[in-house]
């Protein structure tokens, strides 16, 4: 079977038509897939989903001003940035970490882009900007929230492991974590505070609590894993209530020894 007719059908099997579907993608676990992420996005799109991806951009980080009084807030010693470049939301730029499926969606005719501008996301289809419009600055996962008791609401894995799977970020939120705060430059509202999430290198240790909830499929070279968005959720915000270290990836790690002694402090 040739890698895009194993896409149609991945798509069939996994009930993706009409669905709300967070992506995260790797396209090398296509192997040779004809026409590329622009292929597979319109494959989905054809279905009815709204796509929605991480559209991280880490080139818009500065320094926090001088009276920050946050304590635990995943970073040791100084803040060094160099060529900052402002954020501005009608921009493509994105971290190339994010992947050519990510930049597909990116650069659509028609995506919605989020403000965020470090942790933006970028959405296409039916459905986009409404789901979209849930984030901003602090609530940098609000789009989440608001989609969490949705039953069309789907996680899809394309080839990647769960430390790309950033709904995880806030399930760490719901077990009462405090999210790390950081300042980026933007070209319309200058510099601006905003929450961010943690390391994402120890989520793959949640594999077997979310492997009742989730399903394979074998595409291309790589797997499909799908899970509902609420049930990925809410089991892992149980597991690390219940096991605050399952998410770290090393104890020399800054931002998992923060997080796993539960985020960001407020002083005065």
């Amino acid at each position: 079977m040739k890698t895009k007719d194993q896409v149609k059908s991945a798509i069939d099997a996994l009930s993706l038509a009409n669905k709300i579907v967070f992506v995260h993608a790797s396209m090398r676990s296509l192997g040779q897939f004809e026409g590329g992420a622009d292929t597979l996005l319109s494959m989905l799109l054809a279905e009815g989903c709204t796509v929605i991806v991480p559209a991280f951009n880490y080139y818009t980080l500065c320094h926090p001003p001088k009276n920050n009084n946050y304590q635990q807030n995943g970073h040791r010693g100084e803040w060094q940035f160099d060529d900052i470049v402002p954020f501005d939301g009608n921009d493509n730029r994105i971290e190339v970490s994010m992947g050519k499926f990510a930049a597909a969606v990116v650069t659509h005719d028609v995506r919605f882009r989020t403000d965020h501008p470090i942790g933006s996301f970028a959405g296409v289809g039916p459905k986009a900007e409404a789901v979209l419009s849930h984030q901003n600055d602090i609530d940098v996962y609000g789009h989440y929230q608001y989609c969490l008791n949705a039953t069309d609401a789907i996680v899809l894995s394309v080839g990647v492991t769960l430390n790309s799977i950033t709904p995880i970020h806030f399930a760490e939120q719901l077990a009462g974590r405090e999210l790390f705060r950081r300042w980026a430059r933007t070209t319309s509202r200058g510099d601006v505070e905003v929450c961010v999430g943690s390391c994402s290198e120890g989520f793959h240790q949640l594999e077997d609590v979310l492997n009742p909830i989730s399903t394979r499929i074998d595409v291309g070279l790589g797997k499909w894993t799908s899970y509902p968005l609420k049930a990925l959720i809410q089991e892992s915000a149980r597991a690390i209530t219940a096991n605050p270290t399952i998410t770290q990836c090393t104890t020399e790690c800054p931002r998992c020894q923060d997080m796993t002694a539960g985020g960001l402090i407020r002083t005065h």
